[in-house]
This record gives C-alpha cells, sequence and structure tokens, in this order.
C-alpha cells in the first residue's frame, strides 16, 4: 500500500500536470477522490472547474459536467460577495482617511489573476493598518456592521466575511522571536506603497520588492503545504519578468534579508510551474545548506510536504544560537495569549497539553525516519 506521502506527492504532481496543462483533465481524475480532495485542500479545486467545460470527452457523464458548473457557479457568487463588502471597507476607510493595505487573498487574485480571478479561493479578507490608527479603523468597521471575534480580538465578522486586522503582517504577535528573522515591518509596506484600485475602490497596492519577498515568507510559513501560495508565487514572476523588475525584486530580498524562503519557492515555480525566473537571481539567493537542508531541500523540490519544514528552516535563519533557543521555547511552549487560542474555548493547559503531545508524537516518528533514511543513503 501506498504511504500518505507518497499519494501526496502523486497528487500534487498530477495536479501541476494539469495546471500547466500539460496533460488533460480525464475521467479517472474525476473519479479519483483522493485527487479532487487534494486540490480543495491545495487551493486549486477552482482553477480545474473550466479545463472541466473545455473537455468534451463523451465519456463524462453530464452530472458530473453538472455538479461542477455548479461549483463554478458557487465559486463566483462567493467571489463577488467578498469583493462586494471589500468595496464597502475600503470606501468606509477611505472616507475617514485611514491607510489600509489589503493583503493577500483579494489583492493576490484581481492583481494577478485578472478576469479569472474568482477561481482563486477566498476566505477572509486581510488589511494591514499602522498600529497608532488601529482603533480608529476597528470603530469605522463597527460603524458598518462588523463585529469582533469572541476568541480573536483582531477578527472582525459580518455575515460570512471575516475580516482579519493586522498591525504587524508576519505573526510576530504569535511567536515574538520570529522578529529576528526579517526587519520588514508594517512601516515598510506603507512606505513602498503603490496606489491603485481593488474592488472598484482607491487603494494602496503592495510594491512588487515586496510582495515577491512576503508572499515566499508566507508560503514557507506554512510549509508550503498549500500549491495555490506557489502558484500565486508563479503567476507573480511572470508579471515580474514582464516588467523586467527582476533587480529591484532582489534588492527587496535583500534588504529583507528572505534570502531562504525565495530560493525555495522560485527554485520551485521556476522547475514545475513554468515560472520565468532567471538562474542568476537563484543564484543571487541561495542559502547556505549543510548536509540535512541539502536533503529537505530535495524533498520539498519532489513535491513532498515535509511536517514542520517551517519550523525547521525558519531556525536555520535565527542570527546566533541564543535567538536559536528562543525560537524553539517560544515555539513548543508559546505564550498564554497562543495557548488560549489553540484551546479555542476549552481548557487551555489540557487542550494545549493534549495537541502539543500529539505533535511531539508526529515530530519524533518524523525524526526518526528521517535518520533512517539517512543512515541508508
Amino acid at each position: 500500500m501506498a504511504s500518505s506521502n507518497s499519494i501526496i506527492q502523486s497528487s500534487r504532481q498530477r495536479l501541476i500536470q494539469i495546471l500547466m496543462q500539460n496533460s488533460m483533465l480525464d475521467l479517472e481524475d474525476y473519479r479519483n477522490e483522493q485527487l479532487m480532495l487534494r486540490s480543495m485542500h491545495e487551493g486549486v479545486d477552482g482553477l480545474l472547474l473550466p479545463m472541466l467545460e473545455s473537455n468534451k470527452t463523451p465519456d463524462i457523464h453530464v452530472e458530473v459536467r453538472d455538479a461542477y458548473r455548479l461549483r463554478l457557479r458557487e465559486r463566483q457568487a462567493g467571489y463577488l460577495r467578498t469583493r462586494h463588502v471589500c468595496s464597502q471597507v475600503l470606501a468606509a476607510l477611505n472616507e475617514e482617511n485611514i491607510p489600509v493595505i489589503c493583503m493577500r487573498g483579494l489583492a493576490v487574485s484581481e492583481r494577478l489573476y485578472g478576469d479569472s480571478a474568482y477561481l482563486r479561493p477566498q476566505s477572509d479578507i486581510d488589511l494591514l493598518f499602522h498600529t497608532a490608527q488601529m482603533m480608529d479603523a476597528k470603530q469605522v468597521l463597527w460603524d458598518i456592521g462588523f463585529r469582533p471575534d469572541h476568541a480573536y480580538r483582531n477578527i472582525f465578522v459580518r455575515g460570512d466575511i471575516s475580516l482579519d486586522l493586522h498591525d504587524e503582517p508576519l505573526g510576530i504577535g504569535r511567536i515574538q522571536a520570529w522578529e529576528h528573522l526579517t526587519p520588514l515591518r508594517a512601516p515598510d509596506f506603507f512606505a513602498d506603497a503603490e496606489h491603485g484600485n481593488l474592488a472598484d475602490e482607491e487603494a494602496l497596492l503592495i510594491s512588487t520588492k515586496i510582495e515577491l519577498p512576503y508572499l515566499c515568507f508566507h508560503a514557507m510559513k506554512h510549509s508550503f503545504e498549500r500549491l495555490i501560495w506557489l502558484y500565486d508565487i508563479a503567476l507573480l514572476a511572470k508579471k515580474i519578468d514582464a516588467d523586467d523588475a527582476w533587480d529591484e525584486v532582489l534588492l527587496g530580498i535583500q534588504k529583507y534579508a528572505l534570502k531562504r524562503p525565495c530560493f525555495y519557492a522560485l527554485s520551485y515555480v521556476q522547475k514545475h510551474l513554468q515560472a520565468p525566473v532567471p538562474d542568476e537571481i537563484l543564484d543571487a539567493v541561495r542559502p547556505n545548506m549543510g548536509f540535512v537542508e541539502r536533503r529537505l531541500f530535495k524533498r520539498f523540490m519532489q513535491h513532498e510536504i515535509i511536517p514542520f519544514l517551517a519550523e525547521r528552516l525558519f531556525a536555520r535563519m535565527m542570527p546566533s544560537f541564543t535567538h536559536w533557543l528562543e525560537f524553539w521555547r517560544e515555539t513548543i511552549y508559546p505564550r498564554y495569549e497562543v495557548r488560549q487560542q489553540m484551546a479555542n474555548g476549552g481548557c487551555v493547559k489540557c487542550s494545549f497539553i493534549r495537541t502539543r503531545l500529539k505533535q511531539v508524537f508526529k515530530a519524533s516518528l518524523g525524526f526518526m525516519r528521517e535518520g533512517w533514511l539517512l543512515l541508508r543513503g
């Protein structure tokens, strides 16, 4: 029986073949429940829907085609609803002269996907503010019907739309040691922001030299577990190449010390997603790797979802052994507010310990397996 890792690897490889149009979706793909579930987990299921429409293979049952057409309409409706709410939010904030940057999600889909923006999954809307204006922003959102979530004070909800409010873009509020990974902070986003349009409203857009390293950092933070994040980076790489902006982007990568996330992400999208990343850029951002990390990188390039990859790579980015110890202490035993969120309303002590024991057990098995493979050569 194939291992879960090999199933995930083969599923991701098949999805990439389809997305790159190296192979057409066929009836076996539709019947492959594992592949279809994986496409949803990877966030690329929406990108497959138009391919169903263009596939005229007669043995695809009409009920299958109708079911996917329904999903396509639902995706369109969800996107339009999210876009409408985002437009309302931006208009209200603009009226009060509160600068805001929409990160990832809708901003990425409209900027990179064009007329196909609705095919990219949308969950919540991430908004970045200056710290000094966060309370004013919350008041504006309250006035247009949003209310804070009972568990997360910076998530505001109205109906089925959630706004995730940030005054810091990296997640340092959860793991303080992350501040040593990069000097990139919210003021950098605003200082280099470009004036543009989002959801038919005036908006500040992240500059390309910050957007690419930021998207690579975000994808690494989640261990590259969703293909859609890498697909976003591939599309952005194509835009950078068309604008002849690689030199400017390289300056941003170097300035914000994000070579490792960018090397991993750009290497992957160049090899597998037809992204026009120059070899000189990869050479310029290539980090120093020891034997173990070279093995990790090889596995990543072979489509493997590696458990705890983010933590292991972030540990390598710490500037000193003291910072390294601080990082692992916070990662294993975070501060109370984070443990409370992990408990999700339950017993903080019990839920956290139970979750951590499961993770430690899973990590131990994984590291033992890796050690065995290393010994076997």
